[in-house]
């Protein structure tokens, strides 16, 4: 696969850019978060936006020629951080307060400082003089993006926040997950659904596994679809109490975690 090029230093800098499939690129915003970028015929479709610190929609014109269509995979602040770069963004009910929320002035600063650990793009600190306009656009399950030779159709898959989608890029059996499926998946912030639910959107992906091979998903690398496999089993010894636990800390908290093959689970003892 290719590697882009960018003409702008500052860009370069912040962003790094592949081609990971056919006409689907990986934007890594500063090892924080992954942002995909798919091209059809007609139209290209942006899967999330990042911490929205630096000009992400400037970067997406240097890759693209199509009009672009922006959807968000769930409300948090490093999937929904440069919306109001866009005019619209489609994004699931459930999630449309957070996204709105979380993409004020004052939350992209706190996000940033927090998960950037206070690093800022040469071209200036975008997230601290920009309002949100956006339009947020409901969408829910079975939405059908079609961007020319491409349909990308939206998976509903609950538990990491309420309105946490999956889409699947039906012809090329690609699957974007979002934070539904890290190698490394966090169950226990405020606002995840219990475990039990987290369960049953994984089942739903695990009959669907014939139509995707491999999974992009929100951090890390791509993923074969086994791996589903793998989460449902982890999910389920947490569940029936196979699972022996190790506690688990990070900057956003404190909880439990248990592995079973690939898979690794962070979760909440009180939200089974």
């Amino acid at each position: 696969m290719l590697t882009v090029s960018l003409k702008s230093q500052s860009l370069s800098e912040w962003f790094d850019v592949k081609e990971v499939a056919d006409k689907v690129w990986l934007i890594d915003d500063h090892n924080a978060v992954n942002i995909y970028l798919i091209e059809g015929k007609d139209s290209a479709l942006i899967i999330d936006t990042g911490m929205g610190a630096a000009d992400l929609s400037s970067l997406v014109k240097k890759l693209t020629n199509k009009p672009v269509i922006v959807v968000n995979t769930h409300g948090h602040p490093d999937h929904v951080g440069a919306n109001y770069q866009f005019e619209k963004v489609y994004v699931h009910p459930a999630d449309s307060t957070a996204t709105r929320m979380l993409n004020l002035i004052e939350s992209r600063k706190q996000s940033g400082e927090m998960m950037l650990a206070g690093a800022v793009p040469p071209e200036g600190e975008l997230y601290k003089d920009k309002e949100l306009i956006t339009k947020l656009i409901p969408v829910k399950e079975g939405y059908k993006f079609k961007l020319g030779g491409r349909t990308i159709q939206v998976i509903e898959t609950p538990a990491h926040t309420a309105g946490s989608i999956c889409l699947l890029d039906i012809e090329n059996k690609l699957f974007f997950t979002g934070d539904n499926n890290n190698d490394l998946v966090w169950l226990f912030l405020e606002g995840c659904l219990p475990l039990s639910v987290y369960l049953k959107s994984l089942e739903k992906q695990a009959l669907l596994i014939s139509e995707y091979n491999i999974i992009f998903p929100g951090h890390g690398e791509k993923i074969k679809s086994e791996f589903v496999l793998d989460e449902v089993e982890c999910v389920k010894s947490i569940l029936n109490g196979t699972c022996k636990s190790k506690p688990y800390k990070s900057f956003a908290g404190e909880a439990k975690i248990c592995s079973y093959g690939k898979a690794k689970v962070a979760y909440d003892p009180n939200n089974l």
